[in-house]
């Protein structure tokens, strides 16, 4: 749990409205992806700046690959985020969820960066779905060892191995008020913060709002 005063160390963006922020300016898809890539940027370093140290970022959902088979606007500015997350000195990029499960023109991060000098862990979750990850690290604990106990216990340790601990703070914007899985497993002890903007209209100012408010909290692990 985070000590009282002190910025989260895991924070969780649902960076939600790029689509509507489109649409209200009369702009194509595209372009509203891309400027909410813009906005992530941004995002991660005011949180770099925050003294936060690990942010995931909800960047591609298996329900919207449902929902929209055509997703090639969206993959085309999560390939540009990739790269530019991958290219900042000082981050460390991971990417979660199932990226091969559609055609993503997304490469592998950069491994060989010295770890010595990582300043902020960025996870960027593509084609994720929070229950799947839950079955996937089960699934990966039964194959490593199919007598072995499978407790709550164990599975917050594979998650974490996978990069995925617990998450401090959680926040979406747009005005919905609701998860949609992201983070099944880790928000169980999450503070939620719902911010009304559109995702592209997200600002350093909205940013510390949101980080006030968790600050102001008396966290009692879900008690």
């Amino acid at each position: 749990m985070g000590e009282p005063g002190k910025p989260p160390r895991h924070v969780g963006i649902i960076p939600d409205g790029n689509r509507r922020w489109a649409a209200q300016h009369g702009l194509p898809v595209l372009e509203g992806h891309r400027r909410g890539a813009e906005t992530t940027m941004r995002a991660l370093s005011w949180c770099e700046e925050a003294g936060v140290e690990e942010v995931t970022v909800w960047a591609l959902s298996l329900d919207n690959i449902a929902r929209r088979p055509n997703v090639a606007g969206m993959a085309t500015a999560i390939a540009e985020l990739v790269d530019r997350v991958d290219g900042h000195p000082g981050w460390d990029l991971r990417l979660i969820g199932s990226p091969g499960r559609v055609a993503l023109p997304v490469r592998a991060p950069d491994t060989s960066k010295d770890i010595v000098d990582r300043r902020l862990l960025v996870n960027l979750a593509v084609a994720y779905d929070g229950r799947e990850e839950i079955v996937a690290a089960a699934q990966a604990l039964l194959t490593a060892d199919p007598l072995g106990k499978l407790d709550a216990t164990a599975l917050s340790a594979e998650l974490e191995r996978r990069g995925q601990p617990d998450c401090d703070l959680i926040i979406r914007t747009s005005g919905e008020l609701r998860l949609s899985g992201f983070l099944l497993w880790q928000s169980v002890h999450s503070e939620l913060y719902f911010a009304p903007e559109l995702w592209p209209e997200f600002t350093e100012r909205s940013l510390h709002r949101a980080l006030d408010s968790y600050a102001r909290r008396d966290r009692r692990a879900g008690a």
